[in-house]
């Protein structure tokens, strides 16, 4: 690890921006006073973690450095670093992990800007986490000239948002370590990279552009996408080490209540997820009109789904709940021919290798949706009151789930942007959206409108929300890395 530079003033403003509103009652101010108070304090906290990550990373740095056979978090008392900085914190250790992580790349990324890394390629960049190996090459063989490789490139650019405060540590972390699992595969075979670095550079900044204002999870699904699609082998080994890690087990709790853990491929569970979501969805869609006749919570319904399915396993001959569902993966028609590539499956945050799509294709449960080839007609105008299944799956492909949260499409419904009734709406694909009920129906009651431009949807909000009324971009151009 190089420079690390301890530097306050970002953290001073974000200070003297949320001091301005010592005394406040929170409790009275108005909406728009509430939101900017709320982006000082979430920026005076981001600003803070960059400055707790820097010290870890020194931390972790001087505790891997031995002396006289300890090292520094050793001679405090404690076992590791990353125990040192938890009790620091008051966090866990999963937090100062990635706190950690974030430190070191920003001490990379610093060092490298500094010229730690002339004359050494990328080798100054890889006493940090999550640095892709292979090195910068002298530019016209000039000796002391480096040319940074494009993954150097990428870590400076991941460390610039994280100082900027355009994304957390938390999610820092997550890019690091896609990254870092790539740089143990990006060697060079019979004279060959086995990974496209350019690309993967282009693919990592497209998802760290994405993920600016993103939760987490969203950032996560990112990331995997840019991983998958850098190296879809690498990708396809890393299912079949899921497979073998498969696992279910069955606890007796002190209580007397049972306890069911179960590790599953995203494969494997996607037809659990579906089942279950369909069954959820469809018990809320029948209390709909009489909201006392099921007071259950949607979690007491998956179990109540689940112990019904083992039920039935045991009599084949009983009536099923009568709640249908399909699983639909989806490929392009080259990687299906090819079998190299990824794809992924509704309602599943992770890519998933063609490979295991092909296998899965085979079993009749299962729709494959493959993308470049022949189609029947979609649109349907006024002659449908109903969006059909097969304009509801091409709806799932442009919007991914529901356009607004990115609620996985069995939560959804086909909606009608210009009403059928009120507006004489037809029942076409550029007058459709995917929506969840609960987005579907804030949409309506707060006012914004709905455009879909060139198969991107488009929430325009109401001029109490934004009085310049900007479009937002939803559905997969705002989710999917592959859009």
């Amino acid at each position: 690890m190089g420079v690390m530079t301890f530097r306050t003033h970002s953290l001073r403003l974000a200070t003297e921006a949320v001091c301005a509103r010592d005394g406040v009652d929170v409790a009275g101010l108005p909406a728009s006073e509430l939101l900017e108070l709320s982006g000082h304090v979430a920026r005076l906290r981001r600003d803070a973690d960059v400055l707790m990550a820097e010290v870890a990373a020194e931390i972790r740095r001087r505790s891997e450095t031995a002396d006289a056979g300890m090292g520094f978090a050793t001679r405090q008392g404690f076992r590791s670093a990353g125990e040192l900085v938890a009790q620091t914190t008051g966090g866990s250790f999963a937090e100062a992990r990635r706190l950690m992580v974030a430190g070191g790349l920003l001490a990379d990324a610093e060092s490298a800007v500094c010229g730690d890394d002339v004359g050494q390629g990328d080798d100054a960049a890889q006493s940090g986490v999550g640095g892709m190996q292979g090195g910068g090459v002298s530019a016209g063989g000039v000796s002391g000239v480096v040319e940074r490789s494009p993954m150097a490139r990428f870590r400076s650019d991941l460390a610039a948002a994280v100082r900027e405060g355009r994304i957390g540590i938390d999610a820092a972390a997550l890019f690091a370590d896609a990254i870092g699992t790539l740089s143990d595969r990006a060697v060079v075979l019979d004279g060959e990279a086995s990974i496209d670095t350019e690309r993967t550079r282009s693919l990592f900044a497209k998802a760290l552009n994405k993920a600016e204002g993103l939760p987490l999870h969203k950032v996560r699904k990112l990331a995997w996408q840019a991983q998958a699609f850098a190296d879809p082998r690498g990708w396809e080994e890393r299912e079949e080490h899921q497979h073998e890690a498969r696992a279910l087990t069955v606890r007796d709790d002190t209580d007397g209540m049972v306890t069911l853990t179960a590790r599953l491929t995203p494969l494997a569970a996607a037809p659990v997820r579906a089942v279950l979501d369909a069954g959820v969805r469809w018990a809320l869609k029948a209390r709909r009109d009489n909201p006392d006749s099921d007071t259950r919570t949607p979690w007491q319904m998956r179990a109540d789904i689940l112990t019904d399915l083992c039920r039935h396993a045991l009599d084949c001959t009983e009536a099923t709940s009568g709640v249908k569902t399909t699983v639909v993966i989806r490929m392009t028609r080259t990687d299906l021919e090819s079998g190299l590539g990824v794809g992924e499956i509704d309602g599943l945050p992770q890519p998933v290798s063609v490979g295991a799509l092909r296998r899965a294709a085979a079993d009749a449960e299962i729709i494959p949706a493959v993308l470049g080839g022949v189609s029947e007609v979609l649109d349907w105008g006024r002659s449908r009151r109903l969006f059909t299944p097969t304009q509801r799956l091409a709806l799932v492909e442009r919007d991914g789930g529901c356009a607004w949260c990115n609620a996985p499409p069995s939560w959804c419904e086909a909606h009608h942007i210009d009403w059928w009734e009120r507006d004489t709406g037809p029942t076409d694909l550029g007058n459709a959206v995917l929506m969840c009920a609960r987005c579907h129906h804030r949409i309506h009651r707060d006012g914004w409108d709905i455009d879909i431009q060139n198969q991107v949807v488009h929430f325009i909000p109401p001029p109490s929300v934004d009085p310049t009324r900007t479009p937002h971009i939803g559905g997969r151009q705002r989710y999917d890395l592959a859009a």
